[in-house]
């Protein structure tokens, strides 16, 4: 999707439902049920939740119901919401604050009890080979509390075989280098493509109200010096500047530094050549797409005070808008990116901050703490040596 083809996004999120105020319930009468027969694959996961891609069994006839689509399932955190509730604040809260064509596509599926079960065993087997991230080991689907997941879109790469066909001021497809890719070969590790997939939080795109007229370094920024050290990261500012050169600052970040495996380039055509392209392409949409600007604009409009003020004497409405900051700020940005053709961008991740168990302290002492030790104003010990500085 080029950015030419993006349109305004809505004038006001106020129209959106408070986000701790509990929404109306979706309808339930059409939420299908997953098969218990149905193939889950182990992707991904983070904190929370765990995503699988959904296939028919082995030596089942291949459906399409689920072509281009992933499960996320709910791990059992006690602070977690349940998914239906989850689903609610999707709709009636995040989703009317975006244009539809900017969002990861999510709808409501029963899930078995079953196969929670099924996927926690292969969990403990993942985790007994070695190939589950040691730092999410111990922890599982939520089996008691938990009937439902959420069905969203597939953002990884299309095989080339499933892309549009050729351009015609490109090479002929036949130029193409693919050895390995059979007719009719379905997607897997296999499988040839001319896209990427890139991932990323752009964060606190806009400076947090609660640092000092005198600050040298954006929130993130600061926070991350100040958990970490000097380790060099992408700017959110420099990210939302709509400037090509702080953007493409930001690209060193987030593109791939090597080709990814199933990139298929064209004969005479190096990766150096791929990654320029792709440089450009993802340079050109962050530019001049309606993606960062309103970002900023619902960073701006749902948290005019900053966590300090609203945490000591913020009325309920400010809060009910500040944690609705929270959350458009830990959202992640999908970007899939064509080396013939333009960026699709998505948004995914909009789970609900609530403020619960003490995070309302934590974020006033996150905040009190960059203030009072330099790293806003970049005057803690050894500031200079890291070098790291915000534009506004």
């Amino acid at each position: 999707m080029s950015s030419a083809a993006l349109t305004s996004p809505p004038d006001s999120p106020t129209g959106a439902t408070s986000p701790t105020s509990v929404p109306p319930p979706p309808d339930l009468s059409s939420v299908p049920l997953l098969s218990e027969d149905l193939h889950l694959t182990y992707l991904a996961e983070g904190a929370a939740n765990i995503i699988y891609r959904l296939s028919a069994p082995p030596g089942a006839p291949s459906t399409d119901e689920y072509a281009n689509k992933l499960l996320r399932l709910r791990k059992a955190l006690p602070s977690a919401q349940p998914n239906l509730l989850a689903y609610s604040h999707l709709l009636h809260t995040f989703h009317p604050l975006f244009p539809s064509h900017l969002l990861v596509p999510t709808t409501l599926i029963r899930v078995p009890k079953s196969v929670i079960l099924r996927e926690n065993a292969n969990l403990l087997r993942l985790e007994g080979a070695g190939k589950r991230p040691a730092k999410r080991r111990g922890l599982y689907l939520e089996e008691e509390m938990e009937d439902y997941g959420f069905v969203i879109l597939d953002m990884s790469p299309r095989a080339i075989e499933d892309l549009p066909s050729t351009p015609p001021d490109t090479d002929d497809t036949t130029a193409l280098l693919t050895a390995g890719v059979a007719a009719g070969e379905s997607k897997g590790k296999g499988f040839l493509t001319r896209q990427i997939l890139v991932e990323f939080k752009p964060k606190w795109v806009v400076q947090s109200p609660s640092a000092p007229a005198n600050w040298r370094r954006c929130r993130t920024c600061a926070l991350r010096l100040q958990k970490r050290g000097g380790k060099p990261n992408l700017c959110p500012l420099d990210l939302s500047s709509q400037e090509e050169s702080r953007v493409r600052n930001t690209l060193q970040h987030i593109l791939p530094s090597v080709a990814p495996k199933n990139l298929q380039l064209r004969l005479g055509e190096s990766w150096e050549d791929a990654k320029k392209v792709i440089e450009d392409h993802t340079a050109d949409f962050l530019v001049s797409s309606e993606l960062m600007p309103l970002l900023k604009r619902l960073q701006l409009e749902m948290d005019p005070l900053g966590p300090i003020e609203v945490a000591r004497e913020g009325s309920q409405d400010y809060r009910e808008k500040f944690v609705t900051a929270m959350t458009v700020r830990d959202l992640t940005i999908f970007l899939r990116i064509d080396l013939d053709g333009g960026v699709e961008a998505r948004i995914g991740d909009l789970d609900l901050k609530t403020g619960e168990a003490g995070k309302w302290d934590y974020w006033s002492k996150v905040e009190q703490t960059l203030i009072a030790d330099g790293y806003y104003t970049g005057t803690e010990e050894g500031a200079s040596e890291k070098g790291v500085w915000c534009k506004p």
